[in-house]
């Protein structure tokens, strides 16, 4: 017997219902602010000195062309994503291998472990900015114990950066080896079993069995990770501000400045959507090339 026109309706209001408030959010919190951010790169507006936004057409596009804090702003933010996702990559896989090995007590292990990715951002920045203080901080402190080198950790350029290196690290390793750790439990142990029989063992076998077929989700991981690192924001406001002077200022912080502390919100919008649109493309074809390394020879 087929739906009424009555029911038919009821269905289509419920569903309507029950998806008002996520397509609510949606254009409210993610579409209206990004389009606003579009129409305002295209305008001159300093919050203290223009009463409102100026059209400009594209004359911050331009500028961005020319600014050379950018350009570094840039570089730095593209090596902390690398230094950060390899080091994560390498420590989370670690983590997978030796949690894949079945250790005593490897839930309780894995649940300690993962209990920094669930913290906030500016906790995590809190906590390590803490660590590294040199009136309250253990790690100064153990430092001045063995009577090693005076070092002010968030003030000179290179600790700086390794001081943030250790917390993002800290941080998202625990993501990248749950995403591993999953890979691993669902390989054949038949395969184990028979390249062990043949005489392989340890290295020979991750080389062969493992690696080859956890290489897709270590992939995964790696572009998921090198995304979010190279919009680093929350720990560099907490522990160094950008500093000292722009050595940790990575584009996130440096569209924060330009923001709030210059006011050029034109400008500012105008860096951010011109970021967004390259990451949305990186992104893309990372996607594209994902899928196509996936998919099966015949049907390529």
């Amino acid at each position: 017997m087929g739906m009424s026109w009555a029911t038919l309706g009821r269905s289509r209001m419920y569903f309507w219902l029950l998806t008002a408030p996520a397509v609510l959010y949606i254009v409210v919190w993610r579409l209206a602010p990004a389009l606003y951010t579009v129409w305002l790169s295209l305008t001159q507006y300093n919050i203290v000195y223009d009463a409102l936004p100026r059209w400009n057409h594209f004359e911050n596009f331009g500028r961005i062309l020319r600014d050379g804090g950018l350009r570094g702003s840039l570089s730095l933010s593209v090596q902390f994503a690398v230094i950060a996702t390899a080091a994560e990559v390498l420590i989370g896989l670690a983590v997978a291998l030796f949690l894949d090995t079945d250790p005593p007590g490897r839930n309780l292990l894995l649940g300690i472990f993962l209990l920094p990715m669930i913290m906030a951002p500016v906790v995590v920045g809190t906590v390590w900015s803490t660590l590294f203080d040199r009136t309250v901080g253990p790690i100064p402190y153990l430092f001045q114990v063995l009577r090693g080198p005076d070092i002010q950790w968030l003030a000179t350029p290179a600790t700086a950066m390794l001081a943030l290196l250790l917390a993002d690290a800290w941080e998202w390793a625990p993501l990248v080896a749950l995403l591993l750790f999953a890979a691993l439990q669902v390989l054949p142990r038949e395969q184990f079993e028979a390249a062990r029989v043949d005489g392989a063992a340890g290295w020979q076998l991750f080389r062969r069995i493992t690696l080859p077929q956890i290489a897709g989700m270590i992939i995964v991981a790696a572009g998921l990770r090198v995304m979010d690192a190279f919009l680093e924001l929350d720990k560099v406001f907490i522990m160094t501000g950008g500093g000292p002077g722009t050595s940790t200022q990575f584009i996130s912080m440096f569209v924060y400045k330009q923001a709030f502390q210059f006011y050029e919100l034109g400008y500012a919008s105008a860096v951010i959507t011109v970021v967004l649109a390259a990451l949305a493309l990186a992104y893309a074809m990372y996607l594209r090339g994902y899928g196509r390394a996936l998919r099966p020879a015949d049907s390529r």
